[in-house]
């Protein structure tokens, strides 16, 4: 059998090389891939259709199917008798236009279908769509779609609407064999959540009148309170069973009510869950067998950045920073485990959460050997602080600091910029977050708009283009002006900042003042021009990154000293906004040891550059 698997090895090797393909073969054993009868001939590779005993072109989905067929054998224990490949389908009078992939009858008669799999579509919005069609138009309440990375179990409920199963029935089983209780244990990594989103956007939540990022978002946090409660060895509460629709939803209400008690900043006691039971049970059962505490963050944060509606983020200027820019930053800034961090326009939590990444890899975990999950609890409870003054992003910038780590009870709904929100606080923020107090400072400010309101304008020196003894207030200033002063209030004298700022502000002959007002209060660390394609698709405005140290107490400002500056020339995102992969020579994306895209940029090269310099300088952050 090696020998096998090893000939089977380098022939899918051939099979699924082209960058295109969408299909894979990660939900796939190698002892399984060695069960394939693969043979060349003529340059052709052919394998052996267990059903029908030919020789098939062995095409990506052909080996996906076959794989599936396999499975269906021997995890599920039905008889070839009982199996069938490319099965014509009814839909009316006529038949539909391209065959079912695989189908399982209830009989060896093959009279009545009970289980239809498509393995054809790479996509699982394409797919799904295919299979649900199929299982409306024949009855059958058991469907699968399969990709080869990627596999997806269907109960249809009634016509178009559909629940999410563990697994497909083994032959004599039905519904209470398949819906047994998972245990934490046996929840699986999140590989695309943005995609899983997106589907039930399209579907289940399409029509039905409630907002989709509310109710999916009061879902995943009440997935990460029993999470949070259960021993890895103890089943979940999250997860759909044979129960009616309606005592169901009163037991996922309930744990979302428990989750909201326990973490009252983020839901209230009054929030319930507003879809429909059925709903519910489509939605819930698509997250029942994932991971969320402890899942990958960029994961995590693509499927928020897709729920939040981007033209409320660019109407107010706010646009997710991409996390090569976050990671740039983290790592030139380089923040210690004693050290302060805070965001004071944080979003999603994005720099607070790789500060937390960077402290735990680099300090903490190479520092201690015992409690490290404490350790980590420790730095994000007294250590991070964000604020953002929209509640979506708020509660999202929470919910991840939850799945990092536990630094939520430090993000807070406030407006940065206006001291009036800041009177009569009860929630903590007047004595977390004090001007001076603050090591670092890393934020991308919201561009969009003016402050034209007195009270607050009359709070800041540049209102007064940096004198207010020679210069009458303005009228109005963009967001981002004042965010640069304001940041540099947050920090101790010698602290450090990194802002995302219009390049405008930094090279245009009316905003020189600012210029002038920022030298004599830190030392410009370094300017990083980013490429216009950056935060596309939500804005083509070029940005640049300003990194600053505030001079230390009884320092004089210094007029005369170098200056690192680079330019991002190879962009993280393409035109039209979407991520830039590495590729190998032969056209295939590199990966990381989990096996995710590599994004192709040269903000690492930057910061490098930076680091060198830095050290040659011997600023006190990079001292080695």
């Amino acid at each position: 059998m090696q020998g096998n698997q090893k000939i089977n090895t380098n022939l899918l090797d051939r099979i699924f090389r082209d960058p295109e393909t969408r299909h894979g073969l990660k939900i796939f054993e190698s002892s399984e891939l060695g069960k394939l009868e693969l043979t060349e001939d003529d340059g052709k590779v052919y394998v052996k259709c267990a059903v029908t005993g030919k020789k098939r072109l062995a095409k990506p989905e052909e080996i996906i199917r076959q794989l599936t067929v396999y499975k269906l054998t021997a995890d599920l224990h039905y008889p070839l008798s009982r199996i069938d490949i490319e099965v014509p389908i009814k839909m009316g009078s006529a038949y539909a236009s391209k065959k079912a992939d695989v189908v399982v009858y209830k009989e060896d008669t093959k009279l009545t279908l009970q289980i239809i799999i498509e393995v054809k579509k790479p996509l699982r919005k394409d797919g799904l769509e295919q299979l649900h069609s199929y299982m409306n138009a024949t009855g059958v309440y058991y469907g699968g779609w399969i990709n080869g990375n990627d596999a997806v179990y269907q109960l249809r409920i009634e016509p178009n609407l559909f629940e999410e199963l563990q697994r497909l029935p083994a032959v004599n089983e039905d519904l209470d064999d398949v819906k047994t209780p998972i245990k934490k244990n046996q929840l699986k990594p999140i590989h695309n959540l943005k995609e899983e989103v997106q589907y039930l956007e399209n579907t289940v939540l399409a029509n039905a009148g409630v907002s989709a990022f509310e109710e999916i978002f009061k879902l995943i946090f009440a997935k990460l309170y029993d999470e949070f409660n259960k021993a890895d060895d103890e089943p979940m509460e999250f997860r759909t069973t044979t129960a009616t629709p309606q005592e169901q939803y009163k037991r996922l209400n309930g744990l979302f009510k428990k989750a909201s008690g326990e973490w009252s900043d983020i839901f209230s006691g009054a929030d319930n869950i507003e879809l429909t039971p059925e709903a519910l049970i489509a939605v819930a059962s698509a997250f029942q067998t994932k991971k969320f505490f402890d899942a990958d963050l960029d994961v995590m944060d693509a499927a928020f950045e897709y729920m939040i509606n981007p033209e409320q983020k660019g109407d107010k200027g706010q646009y997710f920073t991409p996390r090569p820019v976050v990671k740039m930053c983290v790592k030139m800034l380089n923040p210690k485990p004693e050290e302060r961090v805070l965001d004071p326009a944080c979003g999603p939590g994005g720099f607070l959460i790789h500060s937390l990444h960077w402290v735990f890899e680099r300090y903490l975990k190479l520092r201690f050997q015992n409690n490290l999950a404490k350790r980590k609890f420790d730095y994000a409870n007294s250590r991070l602080f964000g604020i953002d003054f929209d509640p979506r992003l708020s509660r999202v910038a929470k919910a991840m600091m939850l799945i990092a780590g536990d630094g939520r009870s430090n993000v807070y709904r406030v407006n940065s910029l206006d001291p009036r929100e800041w009177k009569n606080r009860t929630d903590g923020l007047v004595g977390a977050v004090q001007d001076g107090r603050f090591d670092i400072v890393m934020t991308n400010p919201p561009f969009a708009g003016n402050i034209s309101q007195p009270e607050i304008l009359g709070c800041y020196d540049l209102a007064y283009k940096g004198d207010h003894t020679k210069h009458k207030r303005v009228n109005k200033l963009t967001r981002d002006v004042l965010f640069i002063e304001r940041c540099l209030r947050f920090l101790k004298p010698g602290g450090r900042m990194a802002i995302v700022l219009p390049q405008g502000n930094l090279n245009n002959t009316n905003a020189e003042y600012i210029r002038t007002w920022v030298m004599d209060k830190a030392r410009i660390l370094a300017v990083v021009g980013l490429h216009v394609n950056t935060f596309k698709p939500f804005t083509g405005t070029k940005t640049s990154v300003l990194f600053l140290q505030k001079w230390a107490e009884n320092e004089e400002p210094d007029q005369d000293y170098p200056i690192f500056l680079a330019v991002n020339e190879k962009p993280v995102k393409d035109n039209s906004g979407s991520y830039v992969f590495k590729k190998n020579p032969d056209g295939s994306y590199v990966t990381d040891a989990q096996g995710k895209r590599i994004i192709d940029h040269d903000l690492d090269d930057i910061t490098e550059g930076f680091i060198e310099f830095a050290q040659e300088q011997g600023f006190d952050f990079w001292r080695t």
